[in-house]
């Protein structure tokens, strides 16, 4: 319990210590630009909004695929037995799937 208490309060330091260092070394240049509610502080090109390309949301889904690989694959690691070999077999033939699939979707898309 006191490790945890301790990598908490750690944590909790080191985070304070950045923003406290953040807001002491940056500089306050405010101008009429950066106080615009804009991001990029451009005024907007049109008033209908483009819509977001196909290929985009495949790449945040093969994103997220990837992730959940690496988390899945750390597990059947860990696990000691030919049970956990098998399963993870089945997951990468699933997830080799998964990516043909996504791949041809943004093929696809990029061409259409």
């Amino acid at each position: 319990m006191g490790t945890i208490l301790f990598f908490v309060a750690g944590t909790l330091f080191g985070v304070i210590l950045l923003y406290l260092i953040g807001i002491a070394v940056a500089p306050l240049n405010p101008t009429e630009i950066k106080n615009d509610h804009f991001e990029c502080g451009l005024p907007p090109s049109s008033e209908v909004p483009m819509k977001a390309n196909f290929g985009y949301f495949i790449f945040a889904i093969s994103f997220i695929v990837f992730d959940m690989a690496g988390l899945f694959f750390s597990l059947f690691v860990f696990a000691d037995s030919t049970d956990a070999l098998n399963w993870a077999m089945v997951f990468g033939i699933l997830l080799f799937a998964a990516i043909t699939i996504s791949m041809k979707e943004y093929r696809n898309a990029k061409s259409a």
